[in-house]
């Protein structure tokens, strides 16, 4: 039997539901269930208060695996990475990447390309971060979607002549979620009949923030805490979901992913990765990045155009890309390669 000593943010003691401890859970149950191997894992989750109990367990478990995957932020995986490659480890690494920004910090910080180019495999979830990765001769990467884990549910959809938009995901300032509301409070006002839910953690002061600019449309809902089934069931009620992100490190959001599963239309910023997960004009309206004139006009014409129920349609098509089992079927026969 393979031993594997998983380093990642799976946050085991703390309420955390944002997309790196989603991925890393999931990434850790599908471990979990390969026969194969046995899984050692050291969760990362607010190292600087453990750091001692951390580097113990990292070394402890070291010595008693075969191979390590890693899968963090980029600053927290940077260091881990950093230690393997000083001690001169010859065990095999994988590495799954977090979010989009690792070219930019190993440029701006001036991060050791040393330390990448020694991993044996490297999972990034765009094409783009690939190419920016090759440039800094790193080669050893390879795009590996953001993935879900999908359980049999219920569509609770109806279609009432009411558009419901949705806000699913961490409800903070960057991922434009003031934007979203003057949106629908303008369409209203426009006699466009529509409501904005919005799901997800929040801090309290920002959260009577955001309240204090709500109407009767609009509502917070809490957190849904995921588990492959109840987050479809209720994400499946919507039309379209809103997403006007500024958040610099957004690559492929699990969020995306959620709402695809759950067969929605998108709108959306331009983030920079945004065009390779989004179809413009066949599952959604991409507008021009922090240009929200531009979303109101991107917004309305798919409004005028009834083009809705076809966007919802292929979003739901669409995500048969981000199933975690198909899309992790080549990494475990990797993993799997030198067991007689």
């Amino acid at each position: 039997m393979k031993k594997v000593l998983f380093i990642a943010t799976t946050a085991d003691n703390r309420n955390r539901l944002d997309g790196e401890t989603i991925k890393c859970k999931l990434l850790r149950e599908y471990l979990n269930d390969i026969k194969e191997i046995k899984v050692f894992c050291v969760d990362t989750d607010n190292w600087k208060k453990h750091i001692l109990k951390l580097v113990f367990l990292i070394i402890f478990y070291y010595f008693k695996s075969d191979e390590i995957i890693v899968s963090s932020a980029d600053k927290g995986a940077n260091i881990v990475l950093n230690f393997f490659r000083k001690i001169k480890t010859k065990k095999d690494i994988y590495y799954f990447v977090i979010g989009g920004s690792l070219s930019r910090n190993i440029k701006e910080k001036g991060w050791n390309v040393d330390t990448y180019k020694g991993i044996k495999h490297i999972f990034v979830e765009a094409n783009t971060l690939k190419d920016d990765l090759n440039e800094l001769q790193i080669t050893n990467v390879d795009v590996l979607n953001n993935f879900r884990k999908v359980k049999k549910f219920k569509s609770n959809y109806i279609n009432d002549g009411k558009i419901k938009f949705v806000y699913f995901g961490r409800v903070i300032k960057e991922k434009g979620i003031e934007e979203a509301i003057k949106l629908i409070k303008k369409f209203n006002s426009e006699n466009i009949d529509c409501t904005l839910d919005i799901y997800g953690q929040c801090k309290g002061e920002y959260l009577s923030e955001i309240k204090s600019m709500f109407d009767d449309n609009i509502s917070y809902h809490g957190e849904i805490k995921p588990d492959s089934k109840t987050e479809y069931e209720i994400l499946s009620k919507y039309d379209v979901f809103i997403f006007p992100t500024e958040y610099p490190g957004e690559c492929l959001p699990g969020a995306l992913i959620d709402c695809y599963i759950s067969g929605l239309a998108v709108v959306a910023s331009n983030w920079r990765y945004a065009k390779e997960y989004i179809l413009e004009n066949e599952n959604g309206k991409i507008f021009e990045y922090k240009n929200y004139n531009d979303m109101y006009k991107k917004t309305l014409e798919m409004i005028n155009d009834n083009s809705i129920l076809k966007y919802k349609k292929k979003s739901k098509e669409l995500s048969k890309n981000y199933i975690l089992d198909n899309l992790l079927k080549k990494f475990k026969e990797e993993l799997l390669e030198d067991i007689e």
